[in-house]
């Protein structure tokens, strides 16, 4: 009767730990395109993120030198989501995933008369 016992906390151990190295960490620079729906161009985004377990804080704006900072943002397996306030010009609502190295997703734009949405791309940056 040991035996299973063993082999079934063995197992269970194997999956926690391999979850735990698989979990998702979203810290550091990205940069990639917003596409606002229903234009044809497409605008810089730039997004910098600092993950603590399942908080997320960090700020983001069209380049390095022009972000806009946010709190409590969440994690959420590989579902990211804040809000970014824009001061008196509203806000913007990122729900975002994460694929390997790549994240995607919606961004809605709300307040000063606003209700935009966009889809947004972001790579990580490399240092050079």
């Amino acid at each position: 009767m040991k035996k299973p016992a063993l082999f079934t906390g063995l197992l269970l151990g194997v999956l926690i730990s391999a979850t735990a190295l698989c979990a998702t960490n979203v810290t550091g620079k990205w940069s990639g395109t917003l596409q606002m729906e229903g234009e044809g161009d497409s605008k810089p985004a730039y997004v910098i993120l600092k993950q603590d377990g399942n908080r997320l804080t960090g700020s983001a704006g069209p380049n390095e030198s022009e972000q806009h900072s946010f709190e409590g943002g969440k994690v959420d397996g590989n579902r990211l989501t804040f809000d970014v306030s824009l001061g008196g010009e509203g806000s913007m609502h990122f729900d975002l995933q994460v694929h390997g190295d790549q994240i995607t997703g919606q961004v809605k734009r709300g307040g000063d008369g606003r209700n935009e949405g966009a889809k947004i791309s972001l790579n990580p940056v490399t240092d050079k």
